[in-house]
């Protein structure tokens, strides 16, 4: 089940990556949020997959598919010309990222004494723990939070108010 939940994830990654239609994208990102909503089901934690679910999946993409096809009114610019130098600059910096990140795991102190100790994995999240932590120890962050979606909403509204 990992390698198949893995693939949808990598495979809809790449297919947004790729393609130059922009919902054709949003739909291939809609892919990648329900493969990684199945790897948390694999790590037994479904309160954190079903977030994925309804946040990222949901609520996200339903407001990014919206963004763009009411600012996208007009037609796409033609493409400048090739820039390999950018390119295979990127490539080298995904490629160190990946090599620090791989040894950054490698070589973490929790996992070796996870490894060594063979102490049990924590439980999975409930309901009552993201509760308890989001309302408790996260308060200020969640009020921050909501403040900004609010502006970032009432801007939209603005903006879109004013071409009308």
């Amino acid at each position: 089940m990992f390698i198949t939940f893995a693939f949808v994830t990598l495979l809809g990654a790449l297919g947004m990556l790729l393609q130059k239609n922009v919902i054709v994208a949003g739909l291939c990102m809609v892919a990648t949020f329900f493969g990684v909503a199945g790897l948390f089901l694999l790590l037994a934690n479904p309160v954190a997959a079903a977030l994925q679910i309804i946040v990222y999946t949901g609520a996200i993409m339903v407001l990014v598919l919206f963004v763009i096809m009411m600012l996208n009114s007009h037609e796409e610019e033609a493409a400048q010309t090739a820039r390999p130098v950018q390119r295979w600059v990127s490539v080298a910096l995904v490629a160190a990222l990946a090599f620090g990140a791989v040894k950054l795991v490698l070589t973490s102190a929790g996992l070796k004494a996870l490894a060594v100790s063979g102490e049990p994995m924590p439980g999975a999240m409930t309901l009552q723990k993201v509760g308890t932590t989001l309302f408790a120890e996260h308060l200020l962050g969640f009020e921050v939070a909501g403040i900004l979606l609010l502006a970032a909403m009432v801007g939209a509204v603005a903006l879109t108010k004013r071409n009308l």
